[in-house]
């Protein structure tokens, strides 16, 4: 699992970083206006699949977001407050399968 810090800032001339995904997940670190841009290489679909911590202001475990990702298909995935840990401000994200699966973390 890594942890990304610094969102990559959208701009006209600068070419998008994309980072392979990890086998057992990944964290960024949440910032207002991030997101991610999920990248499927594969020929099967795959799923990114958020899992926020703790509960919502109602008591009820927040629920686990899915994003299904086509094959050979780009898909942005918003990263809301509410999928935040609140221990260290990250959103975990793992992708089932991963092989070819590759995400940019950006910024607007």
């Amino acid at each position: 699992m890594a942890n990304y810090d610094t969102p990559q800032a959208i701009a006209s001339s600068a070419a998008i970083t994309y980072n392979p995904v990890g086998g057992s997940g990944d964290r960024v670190l949440y910032s207002d206006g991030a997101f991610l841009i999920a990248r499927n290489g594969s020929g099967a679909s795959t799923t990114g699949t958020i899992t926020p911590v703790g509960n919502n202001s109602y008591g009820v475990t927040k629920p686990v977001k899915p994003y299904t990702v086509a094959a050979g298909a780009d898909l942005p995935i918003p990263l809301l407050p509410e999928y935040v840990d609140p221990t260290d401000g990250r959103i975990a994200i793992a992708f089932s399968p991963t092989t070819t699966v590759s995400f940019a973390f950006l910024r607007k």
